[in-house]
């Protein structure tokens, strides 16, 4: 299998180290990377409730995403630090608690 690379002209490549050594400095690469996680477990709840068809109540800080009217990063984007912990740490005992009442979903890759 062949592998294509592209080589970034040195300025680009600058440019894009710079920006990145930037964003770690300032913080903002780990709350993209938050943001990111949050939006993902929305994201795979809905898609797991829908390919289940279970009935399974989503916590309430799961509820409340209309994802026909915003993406799940900007539903994300307007939720509080203190909502978005919850919505992480909810995801986790949410999806737990979906693969003990559907233990073939473990078994479904």
């Amino acid at each position: 299998m062949a592998v294509e690379t592209m080589e970034m002209p040195l300025a680009v490549r600058r440019r894009a180290t710079m920006d990145a050594l930037a964003e770690l400095a300032e913080g903002g690469l780990a709350e993209r990377m938050r943001l990111d996680a949050a939006a993902r477990v929305l994201r795979t709840a809905r898609r797991a409730v829908d390919m289940t068809g279970r009935v399974m109540a989503l916590p309430p800080v799961m509820q409340g995403w209309d994802p026909a009217a915003t993406t799940a990063r900007e539903h994300v984007e307007t939720l509080t630090p203190r909502q978005i912990d919850a919505l992480l740490a909810e995801g986790s005992r949410w999806a737990a608690a979906l693969l003990r009442a559907e233990p073939e979903l473990r078994r479904a890759a």
